[in-house]
């Protein structure tokens, strides 16, 4: 039986309304997990917050100015040669949307939070203790790299990857430990196959013959000894100029000029004045050839 004293009486407040003066701005976003597109772009989304992050650029910034990492691990060129040789640095053997899949597991499995920036803060704080390979890459070599179409051996890399694999390890894809396996697999047995992709980055020259005689070059000797007899003959001032209306060496005209005197003709100095004619020419133009006087 209920004692009707023990009942408690619930008092309805009139107040029926909730008054809000500043309302924050709403700037989370929110992601579907269960959608594979949603998760991809979460995955994105964390990869470009850890990239522009001040911490990451000032450690690449410190890496290339203080580590040796401003070289290319495959070409001799270096970012220090000439601005316009952009040194990238590339993860590796774990690329950095897999590092971010396997934090975001980690961080799943214990209900840590999953914010774009914590989750970021998480992935930056590995490179800071230097968990993750990392190897300094030119432009072209690092798109053939992520191409597939370059093998890049284990040693080469900085970084203690193997330490967070033993961290991460049940957060790991049988994949991605199986590939791991694999890289180290092939870079200890020096794979012929594997190690032969570097060639593609090795200068090929291509030797074109044609037997046709008008695309045969003079002979070497031939040329010097022509340019030596060409060089004794403007010494001694004892040539002329070559005239492309005759197509020869000698006696030939350009533009109005006889290659024998190097003065114009009269005709050549009457159509450019018309107020010049064969009989008013100043006799100074013998010896200065635009030297001209108007007849008084």
């Amino acid at each position: 039986m209920i004692d009707p004293d023990s009942i408690i009486v619930q008092k309805h407040n009139e107040n029926n309304q909730l008054k809000f003066n500043n309302i924050p701005e709403y700037d989370y976003i929110t992601y579907d997990l269960e959608d594979t597109k949603q998760v991809n772009k979460f995955f994105k989304n964390i990869e470009q917050e850890v990239r522009s992050s001040f911490e990451y650029r000032t450690m690449i910034k410190y890496l290339k100015d203080y580590m040796g990492m401003d070289n290319c691990s495959f070409i001799q060129v270096s970012s220090k040669d000439s601005y316009n040789i952009r040194i990238e640095i590339h993860h590796y053997p774990f690329s950095l949307y897999d590092i971010v899949s396997i934090v975001y597991g980690k961080r799943v499995y214990y209900q840590e939070s999953l914010e774009v920036e914590l989750v970021a803060k998480e992935i930056t704080l590995l490179h800071y203790k230097l968990l993750v390979g990392l190897i300094p890459l030119s432009k072209t070599v690092h798109q053939l790299a992520h191409a597939g179409k370059l093998f890049i051996p284990i040693d080469n890399i900085l970084g203690r990857y193997q330490i967070f694999i033993d961290f991460y390890k049940p957060f790991c894809s049988e994949e991605q430990l199986d590939t791991i396996n694999r890289i180290e697999k092939y870079s200890q047995e020096q794979v012929s196959d594997l190690l032969n992709t570097q060639r593609i980055l090795e200068q090929n020259n291509i030797s074109i013959y044609n037997s046709s005689p008008q695309y045969q070059l003079p002979d070497f000797n031939n040329i010097n000894q022509n340019l030596d007899n060409r060089i004794q003959d403007i010494k001694a001032n004892n040539y002329q100029l070559p005239g492309p209306s005759t197509g020869g060496e000698k006696g030939g005209t350009i533009g109005g000029f006889n290659g024998n005197d190097l003065a114009p003709s009269r005709s050549f100095r009457s159509s450019i004045d018309p107020n010049v004619n064969s009989d008013n020419i100043n006799s100074k133009s013998k010896t200065s050839p635009f030297f001209f006087s108007k007849k008084e």
